[in-house]
């Protein structure tokens, strides 16, 4: 089974109670449950939480959720501690699950066609994780490193800054909209696999993550803009 799972803890620093606030007429938690569940790939949708507010409006979206332990929501539980505490769940339930499509809530303007494009790339590449990235304007292969003495010196090589652009392998940032690996590659070191990724490239301005006011204004914005169009 292909299982799409959503990460989504109460807690938040930058903007409260981010996950569910209403954006553009839906919760913003929902952006990611309907996507994955219009997703052909994807046979259920799971979201992980503590919170009793997140649970409800995703049950209302269609997700099942996994009930996560207080101690994997706070501000240094990592997304790979969670992981495996929701495939944990699920085998303990009888649920087997083969792919592992993980989605951050934070990302609205990931739809469920680029879940399926990711999905059917992870499947063409034999690959063992798919990673959704956006190719940055300044390529990070210019960028500089800082020593322990203060002085800065060119993170992919010594004359990188100083090149010409072109002359540069392309650089990725990712954009956390999408993992996809498989669960035996995950248990392998209980981490999202490091060997044979591939990217899935998205536009830089279809890769926000709502962290800010700012971040959620500017998403809402975009959505405005596309169904306007």
């Amino acid at each position: 089974m292909n299982a799409a799972l959503i990460t989504a803890r109460g807690g938040s620093k930058g903007l409260k109670r981010k996950n569910i606030l209403p954006l553009f007429g839906k919760p913003l938690i929902a952006w990611s449950i309907e996507a994955a569940i219009k997703s052909k790939h994807v046979d259920e949708c799971y979201v992980s939480t503590e919170d009793k507010e997140i649970a409800m409006i995703a049950k209302t979206f269609g997700a099942k959720i996994i009930d996560r332990p207080q101690n994997l929501a706070l501000d240094d539980s990592t997304s790979e501690q969670v992981i495996l505490h929701c495939i944990e769940s699920l085998t303990e339930s009888g649920v087997d699950i083969d792919l592992i499509v993980l989605l951050q809530p934070t990302s609205p303007l990931r739809t469920e066609c680029d879940i399926d494009r990711c999905v059917d790339k992870y499947i063409e590449t034999k690959a063992d994780c798919i990673i959704s990235v956006y190719e940055p304007k300044h390529s990070a292969a210019k960028a500089y490193r800082q020593l322990d003495n203060g002085i800065i010196k060119g993170l992919f090589t010594d004359s990188a800054p100083y090149q010409a652009r072109q002359t540069l392998p392309r650089t990725f940032q990712p954009n956390g909209a999408l993992y996809v690996f498989s669960k035996e590659s995950f248990l392998k070191s209980n981490q999202i696999p490091r060997d044979k990724v591939y990217p899935y490239q998205m536009p830089e301005s279809l890769s926000v993550d709502i962290d800010t006011k700012e971040d959620f204004e500017y998403a809402e914005s975009l959505m405005r803009k596309k169904h306007e169009a």
